[in-house]
């Protein structure tokens, strides 16, 4: 087991290492999908095709990871593991079965880009499920986390971020009349009067929750690669409602993503 331990200490910092390059790159690379597609980067298929192939890894690998420390009697059952265990996949249900069927338009995904997505959220769940099911120290998640500040501030962070993610989707996706609708349209309800990626501030919200919650350096890695692609992701859909939207769009003095910030 100590060996297992060390080769997953090796993957946190790899993947910390990753995230910071892949931060970079994105400030000079726009990986093509939604606003941003074009036909360069190769073979495509259908958006909600692409978000299931994506997404479903993460959901089902953390569900192995929990099913065999069970039953190789890894760690005793811990309800607060549990429970984060619970926010973890119930995102991961709604990200991979229930969005791509909600999804309006006919828009395309690279599978250069589905690809990169299902390794990532594959070790993700490796990062995620191997901390709280088999490295983790036994005291690390006591009855007692439920009411400890780290626990209930993150949670509510996590759940603002999750409702603020699903409700901007929602915003967005009706915009569109109907499945063949694939024109873009500007959102200007809710979170989307002050930023022009609501939906990304939520995401971001969401795991910063998470890894308070759970105090986990898993969870702090797993924040840093959710900031490295959507902070860059968020610049680039500012860029595309000025191209596609102009003055209209460049007079509601929006922010990116995060609020009087950026």
């Amino acid at each position: 087991m100590e060996l297992f331990s060390q080769i997953y200490d090796y993957i946190l910092i790899v993947m910390t290492v990753l995230g910071v390059v892949v931060f970079i790159i994105l400030q000079f690379i726009t990986p093509a999908y939604g606003m941003t597609f074009n036909n360069r980067w190769g073979m495509s298929v259908r958006s909600n095709i692409g978000w299931f192939i994506m997404e479903a890894p993460v959901f089902f690998t953390m569900l192995l990871l929990y099913y065999l420390s069970t039953i190789l009697n890894i760690k005793p059952f811990n309800i607060v593991t549990f429970v984060i265990f619970f926010f973890f996949e119930f995102h991961y249900f709604q990200r991979s079965f229930i969005f791509p069927l909600l999804m309006r338009g006919q828009s395309k995904m690279p599978l250069s880009i589905i690809i990169t997505g299902f390794i990532f959220n594959t070790l993700n769940a490796i990062m995620q499920g191997g901390w709280l099911f088999f490295f983790c120290p036994e005291n690390a998640y006591p009855i007692s986390w439920f009411w400890s500040w780290q626990f209930i501030v993150g949670t509510s962070i996590f759940i603002f971020g999750m409702v603020m993610n699903l409700h901007s989707d929602r915003v967005i996706r009706e915009l569109r009349a109907d499945v063949t609708d694939n024109n873009y349209y500007l959102p200007k309800s809710w979170a989307f009067k002050k930023i022009s990626s609501a939906n990304y501030t939520g995401e971001i919200l969401e795991w910063a929750g998470f890894a308070l919650l759970s105090w986990s350096v898993a969870g702090v890695v797993f924040l840093l690669w959710t900031c490295a692609n959507i902070i860059p992701r968020s610049k680039a859909v500012y860029e595309r409602y000025t191209q596609f939207f102009g003055k209209e769009f460049t007079d509601l003095k929006r922010y990116k993503i995060f609020p009087y910030i950026y």
